[in-house]
């Protein structure tokens, strides 16, 4: 049997910002044990992209992995090269190697740690379809597909999801829809929600992990099947809840990136007094 990890990293949203990612890597596998397999765990809009900027991403978020000794797993986004992701051959356990160090987790990917299952099911809708082009920054793959949800849902239960978008029936509050967003994307958003929701109501998870909203928060709520407890993580320069420290085996945070600076400015936000700590809502 393969070695499990005691301590993973999860990441949110990096969007092939280089520096981030660089600085992310090396901040939570400087966290992680010294013995036994070391791994990030991505939630999707990596960073796989069609153009030198995503070549060189990639090669010097390899570097790093490499010389931290670890390895990161990625799920797909909605912002990513979907044609290259489909030219990848699928290794003999399913994940598909992008440099020696990256590897994708295919739409209903699973396996196994501490006798956890874990699922992987990326995707989710692109809202601002509208000002991108098909073929160079927008790829109709995107979607979880219904032929993907049935596969993931005919694979049985999961302990833990691990998604890009996040399930209907998880609310939230966001500003107003911006302008230059369609109403037919915002509608194709909330289908693909219900169709994630879908799967996850099959496989009843205990735990969910997702990305693609811009926002971290973690909340318990009820689907339907008992609790569920969900963290969705922030993306690339948020001042907190990017990135993580998950205990493999208890499923429980040690750490979340930027917290005790959150905690400090939470504290004076309430010295200065009511409003201080008011700031303008950040596009997602």
């Amino acid at each position: 049997m393969d070695p499990v990890p005691a301590r993973i990293g999860v990441a949110g949203d990096w969007h092939g910002n280089t520096g981030w990612a660089v600085r992310a890597i090396r901040r939570i596998c400087a966290q992680l044990p010294a013995s036994g397999p070391r791994i990030v765990l991505h939630l999707g809009d990596f960073g796989i992209w069609p153009d030198r900027g995503g070549t060189e991403f990639l090669a010097r978020a390899d570097a790093a992995l490499a010389q931290a000794g670890a390895q990161l797993w990625f799920i797909d986004g909605n912002h990513e090269d979907h044609g290259m992701l489909a030219r990848l051959t699928p290794g003999p356990d399913g994940r598909s190697p992008v440099t020696a160090r990256i590897w994708h987790l295919p739409r209903g990917y699973r396996w196994q740690w501490h006798g956890r299952r874990w699922l992987a099911l990326g995707g989710a809708v692109s809202l601002d379809r509208a000002e991108r082009t098909a073929g160079r920054d927008w790829f109709e793959e995107e979607e979880i597909s219904a032929a993907q949800a049935a596969a993931a849902v005919a694979s049985g239960r999961a302990d833990v999801l691990v998604s890009h978008d996040c399930p209907a029936g998880i609310k939230h509050a966001f500003t107003a829809v911006p302008p230059a967003w369609s109403r037919a994307d915002v509608a194709r958003s909330e289908r693909h929600r219900e169709r994630l929701a879908g799967v996850a109501a099959a496989v009843r998870p205990a735990v969910l992990l997702h990305g693609h909203l811009h926002e971290y928060y973690q909340r318990t709520v009820d689907l339907g099947w008992g609790p569920v407890t969900v963290t969705g993580l922030d993306c690339d320069n948020a001042q907190q809840g990017n990135w993580g420290i998950l205990d493999a085996a208890s499923l429980r945070w040690e750490r979340l990136h930027g917290q005790l600076l959150a905690s400090l400015a939470r504290n004076l936000a309430r010295r200065a007094g009511p409003g201080a700590g008011q700031h303008a809502a950040r596009r997602r």
